[in-house]
């Protein structure tokens, strides 16, 4: 079921350490039909990662021009062949090796003339002359704009040819051949050929690393009640589970379904690195858009269209909502009201006995807490007393805290920072008021001679550089103890060190905050961007600082979601950060986010999880998003300080 790619230029498969394989666009040697440098329209063809057969004036390359490339323009009694060695899928310990099948496609670009030509697949064993399997008729879908294609082409479509597992079980080692011919006197322009190995027992073991790596990666549809696995460029997914009794199981989905095609439109190869394709391409968004339209639009059915041996299917899943976000999205919408709720729900059923939540002590409970204390509604004082118990308990003083103990600490001290503002509680006071004097007394002196925090009190990292993460995270804490009345100097302490990471943009900077001064990248910058954002609206200080700070995000936030390690709360706390001291961009960009919230929103649950570009797996899935995105809702009646609100003692 996970995709597969096969190399042809390569007879072996690389593993990942997490077990996945390598996939990418170039993968088949050739496969976009890419044409020498001076090469002109109409020019004979030269074999490259493949063979002819026939007449070779039948098959001409035909070109679009950049950044299209080239396709071929296949005449009728001519062939072109790929030979493909099958490699062994042994390797991948979690999979049997007999479980593996394939799948060839190519798209039809245009007809080379008016009258009709058919492209047809087929696979054959080296050596022998009866097919092995053949493509079925014209099973032809639109598919969406994107990759190599035919600049004149009116239409795109997809033709794909599948060889079960039972047949392909003998042939690892063994050569297909895979053909494409066209029947008919026309002639037929092809492009993108792709050979894929998928399994028919997925496993979750091969979910790729969720820092910094392209996947694979969980694709959760709660709207639509499955979850999937899917790869960078690959152009299907692979179905992992089913929900019992959603919309999936009642239509008729199937674990290791291969979805080929979302509303009659094949699937382009979807991006999982951050950024523009992803966000508009990727197949999380494209699921999530379709979805979106679907209920601008009323209507009730979203479609998926899936490669079983017997052919291509068409499945209608309803949707369990009627409407979708509006245009202000989340505010003045009562569709979002009813996420909230379902999230808020999803948080009072999960708190533990002990007052915790599931996942990273400090860091999800603190988030849980936080969305309740964002409602000001009385019914969930003795979950939020709960939690604090909790806390101090845990943590009596923030020298106490373990491991990379300053992210707990930022995590704790913001919480009982809105708490104490909330109840008025006198422990949460002096713990905060301890944390912060002992603060500035825990930095050491970094590579360039300023005081930097680390992960904790023990040192620096990375040649004594440190990061800027774990350092926006107290710096919002610091800026909530201020508004509980303790006196700080752990922003003057810390100063130095903020404004050389800073990416100024008066000295030609970009706006973001850096990871330190040596790396003001502009890929993991939103989470400690929007942190001292908001830690100096909250301080009334520096507006052009801040205006820097949130001009970056609002211009790049399709990678929100690449925080370094902490990918979801990361997004969550940037929006958040938008919402107060940028409300102008955040209502320009949380509309342009409803479908990812549609996509992930299983209505009487919450939200499913799927796989951030980075994210700490420590922090869980359904464990984390529903904490974070319920704290973010606080926006909408300003609930918290941080989120806008004026500080009431509404708990007492």
């Amino acid at each position: 079921m996970p995709t597969r790619r096969l190399s042809l230029l390569l007879l072996t498969l690389l593993l990942l350490p997490c077990g996945a394989l390598p996939a990418g666009a170039g993968d088949v040697e050739n496969g976009g039909f890419d044409a020498p440098k001076r090469a002109k329209d109409g020019a004979p063809l030269t074999p490259d990662g493949f063979r002819v057969e026939g007449k070779a004036s039948r098959v001409r390359r035909f070109l679009a021009g950049p950044p299209y490339g080239a396709a071929l323009s296949l005449g009728a009694g001519a062939q072109v062949i790929y030979d493909v060695v099958v490699p062994t899928p042994a390797a991948v310990k979690k999979l049997k090796p007999e479980g593996w099948y394939a799948v060839a496609s190519v798209d039809v670009v245009g007809r080379g003339g008016s009258k009709e030509g058919v492209l047809e697949l087929s696979a054959t064993v080296a050596g022998k002359t009866r097919p092995l399997a053949r493509s079925q008729g014209t099973p032809l879908l639109r598919a969406v704009p994107g990759g190599t294609t035919v600049a004149a082409a009116r239409s795109r479509q997809r033709v794909w040819l599948k060889i079960p597992s039972a047949r392909l079980a003998g042939l690892i080692g063994q050569t297909l051949s895979i053909s494409m011919s066209v029947s008919g006197k026309g002639r037929v322009v092809v492009d993108d050929f792709r050979f894929d190995l998928f399994h028919d027992a997925p496993s979750r073991g091969l979910v790729g690393k969720p820092n910094g790596k392209n996947g694979p990666d969980l694709l959760a549809s709660g709207m639509l009640g499955f979850l999937a696995l899917t790869e960078h460029m690959a152009t299907s997914f692979s179905i992992l589970g089913i929900r019992k009794d959603g919309p999936a199981e009642k239509a008729g989905l199937k674990r290791s379904d291969l979805v080929v095609a979302v509303e009659g439109k094949a699937l382009a190869p979807g991006s999982l690195a951050a950024g523009v394709a992803w966000f508009e391409h990727g197949h999380e968004s494209v699921l999530g858009r379709a979805i979106e339209r679907a209920l601008d639009n009323s209507q009730k059915h979203v479609s998926l269209t899936v490669l079983r041996d017997e052919g291509l299917t068409v499945l209608k899943l309803k949707l369990d909502v009627s409407s979708g976000f509006g245009a202000q999205f989340p505010f003045e919408d009562p569709t979002a009201k009813r996420l909230r709720a379902d999230i808020l729900k999803w948080i009072v059923e999960n708190q533990k006995p002990n007052g915790s939540w599931p996942g990273n002590a400090e860091v999800n409970s603190s988030l849980a807490g936080l969305a309740l204390l964002g409602t000001r509604e009385k019914k969930h004082r003795k979950a939020i007393r709960k939690l604090a118990d909790f806390l101090l308990k845990r943590n009596p003083t923030a020298a106490d805290a373990k491991g990379f103990s300053f992210w707990p600490i930022a995590f704790q001290g913001i919480f009982l920072g809105e708490y104490f503002l909330a109840s008025g509680d006198k422990r949460a006071l002096a713990w905060i008021d301890d944390a912060i004097q002992w603060l500035p007394s825990t930095t050491h002196a970094s590579k360039w001679e300023v005081p930097a925090f680390g992960h904790h009190p023990k040192g620096l990292p990375y040649g004594e550089k440190a990061l800027m993460a774990p350092c926006a995270h107290l710096l919002l804490f610091e800026a909530l103890a201020i508004r509980c009345g303790v006196k700080s100097k752990v922003w003057r302490h810390i100063e130095p060190y903020v404004l050389i990471s800073w990416s100024d943009p008066k000295k030609g900077g970009h706006g973001g905050m850096g990871y330190n001064k040596s790396a003001k990248d502009k890929a993991q910058f939103w989470s400690r961007s929007g942190l001292t954002a908001l830690a100096l609206h909250l301080r009334k200080d520096r507006k052009d600082m801040r205006r820097g700070l949130t001009g970056i995000m609002t211009e790049r936030h399709p990678w929100m979601l690449n925080s370094h390690a902490y990918g979801e709360p990361g997004a969550a706390l940037g929006l958040v950060a938008l919402a107060v001291a940028d409300p102008k961009a955040f209502a320009e960009i949380m509309p342009q986010w409803r479908w990812r919230f549609l996509n992930a929103w299983q209505p009487g649950f919450g939200l499913r999880y799927s796989s951030p570009h980075m994210g700490a797996p420590y922090m869980g899935e359904e464990t984390i998003v529903n904490p974070a995105y319920g704290m973010l809702l606080s926006v909408l009646n300003g609930g918290l300080v941080m989120a806008g609100g004026e500080a009431k003692r509404w708990m007492k």
